[in-house]
């Protein structure tokens, strides 16, 4: 949606302004879960894929960082439908995912 724009501030102050917002964008992961995520799109960026704090909060993460720098990722919550969209099935409980 080239309607939805929002402007980025870099780590050196560059302001970018997105494209726009491309919706239910699936996103597979190494170990195989898809979620479904809201992605603002830039032109030229520095990075393939910016992941921050409205991730983190969709998905309920929690980073463990270890000192031989890797690093354990829990998901808690993980947004597999597409947004808008309602899960035929009952939840199972929390689950959790770790990669």
């Amino acid at each position: 949606d080239p309607d939805i724009r929002l402007h980025m501030e870099s780590a050196n102050k560059q302001v970018n302004e997105s494209v726009g917002l491309a919706c239910n964008v699936p996103f597979t992961f190494a170990e195989g879960f898809t979620v479904y995520l809201q992605v603002h799109i830039f032109e030229k960026p520095a990075y393939t894929v910016l992941l921050g704090r409205p991730f983190d909060t969709l998905t309920e993460s929690n980073i463990q960082n270890l000192q031989d720098g890797s690093a354990i990722i829990t998901i808690t919550a993980l947004p597999t439908m597409e947004r808008g969209k309602v899960s035929r099935e009952e939840p199972s409980g929390e689950e959790e995912t770790k990669f």
